[in-house]
């Protein structure tokens, strides 16, 4: 049967106050892992979205050899610590119109796919209606979570490369139980430390395979943060190390590729890398200081977010072109195209004009009470960059 708006509005406003039952099919439904969240979890976070006053009370029901594990109790307890939540393995309860009763799968599903800006009423409306596959509407739902991990501010080579792959790399990730993004931030170090190792010690071949790393770097260090937005895991401290592991991969790539060279006889070309990794050095500590002293995580993002507030095309490829994922694609490919010095001299040119930038930015944003905006409203989300 099809429920329109007026009588879904009049259901969850009658529910307010009383019982929502949501209902999974069997016993491995609810437990089942959406995007790294047990399914029975996520569906109690929309309730909880829905009625943030708490002014409602819910269960949890499948068949009775459903047993829910400790990692479905925790999770439900965090992403709805203020619902009065009962968690029952009787089937589908005793029917009563005090009851709203929500398909559990088509509750999750909708929460998962409903355009961005859709009342949660919306959502909980959408989910009284049974899906015939549950399971696949999971995995839709999974899928369409894990999509909507990108950030509108990625640069080019992160949109249509990056971003496909490590969304797919996160979808992978979150499947396996107890992986948690700062598990893939510390991978992401150890790749970063395998690529300077193999710059330092490996010669040409070296050379080549480090420009590589750097680049899966590149890719890999949008992972973290995927993982922290699907499972609503995004914290500060989080931010503030992932920014950390970033700045020191592209300071290790640039020592490296410039100590490669140098041991290579070439000194012009490690006289230019070593230019450039003082000024990206300085820049990144001046930004850090900055972040730090304005009480925000410890991240690098100053100089783009100031530069986004002027809206116009040739600022943007601008910001594009000086993104990381912009400079990491460009110096793997110089490299395995074997034009390395030219790489090293383009980086210090362009790193010369950008310290100049930013220390012009900090200067005239340093009598700001929050230097990142004009109006003082704070706009870093203290989520992990990607």
């Amino acid at each position: 049967m099809e429920h329109g708006r007026d009588d879904h509005s009049w259901r969850i406003s009658t529910v307010a106050g009383s019982m929502i039952d949501i209902v999974f099919a069997d016993a491995a439904t609810p437990e089942c892992r959406v995007a790294g969240v047990p399914a029975a979890a996520r569906a109690v976070h929309a309730v909880a979205r829905a009625f943030p006053d708490g002014d409602v009370r819910c269960t949890i029901r499948a068949e009775p050899s459903w047993m829910p594990s400790a990692t479905c109790r925790a999770e439900c307890a965090r992403l709805a610590p203020h619902l009065p939540l009962a968690l029952e393995n009787d089937g589908v309860g005793d029917a009563s119109p005090l009851r709203l009763r929500l398909d559990g799968a088509a509750l999750v599903l909708a929460a998962a796919t409903l355009p961005r800006g859709t009342s949660f009423e919306t959502v909980i409306a959408a989910g009284a209606t049974a899906t015939p596959r549950p399971r696949a509407a999971l995995r839709q739902a999974s899928r369409a979570i894990v999509f909507a991990t990108g950030k509108p501010g990625d640069g080019l080579v992160s949109r249509f490369v990056n971003r496909p792959i490590s969304q797919r790399i996160s979808r992978v990730l979150l499947r396996i139980p107890g992986i948690t993004p700062l598990h893939a931030t510390f991978g992401n170090a150890i790749l970063g430390l395998a690529m300077a190792l193999c710059l330092l010690l490996g010669g040409k071949t070296g050379l080549l395979a480090g420009a590589v790393l750097f680049q899966a770097a590149s890719i890999l260090d949008g992972v973290d943060g995927e993982m922290a937005r699907a499972t609503f895991g995004t914290s500060d401290r989080g931010a503030m190390l992932d920014s950390l592991v970033d700045a020191l991969t592209n300071l290790s790539f640039i020592m490296g590729v410039t100590i490669n060279l140098g041991l290579a006889g070439d000194r012009s070309a490690c006289t230019a890398g070593t230019a450039g990794l003082v000024m990206l050095a300085s820049g990144l500590f001046l930004i850090g200081r900055r972040a730090k002293a304005s009480g925000q995580p410890v991240n690098f993002d100053v100089i783009k977010v100031h530069f986004r507030k002027r809206r116009s095309r040739v600022m943007q490829w601008l910001i594009w072109f000086t993104m990381r994922d912009f400079f990491a694609a460009a110096g793997a490919l110089l490299i395995l195209f074997d034009l390395t010095p030219q790489a090293l001299f383009a980086f210090a040119t362009v790193t010369t004009g950008w310290l100049i930038v930013t220390v012009t930015v900090l200067l005239r944003t340093s009598r700001r009470r929050h230097p990142w905006t004009n109006d003082g409203e704070r706009r870093y989300s203290g989520r992990p960059s990607a």
